[in-house]
């Protein structure tokens, strides 16, 4: 019988305190940088469309310098293995945590 483990994501919503302080350690960037990428990934869907990758999280990755290889692990281990599925699977978790700022 196949093991489906949650992704980390999912249980957002109801972390706290140091569960919360961990999470956001293990990020591969920054809560900040994490939630402009996200910003960056919607806009660039208003004017386009996805090909099924990560172009526009590739585009802000590079440009803000982010560790390319650890992002993109940790996008594609939360369902976001494209810029379409980073706004279905990690951004409406995300912003129910952490708002749309």
């Amino acid at each position: 019988m196949a093991i489906f483990k949650k992704r980390e994501i999912e249980n957002l919503e109801q972390m706290s305190g140091e569960e919360l302080k961990a999470f956001l350690e293990r990020l591969p960037a920054g809560a900040e940088s994490m939630s402009k990428l996200i910003d960056h990934v919607e806009d660039e869907l208003f004017e386009g469309e996805c090909n099924h990758s990560l172009q526009y999280a590739m585009q802000y990755m590079m440009r803000e310098g982010l560790d390319f290889p650890k992002v993109t692990a940790w996008l594609s281990k939360n369902g976001g293995y494209c810029d379409c599925k980073v706004m279905e699977q990690i951004a409406p978790q995300w912003r129910g945590k952490f708002g749309e700022d």
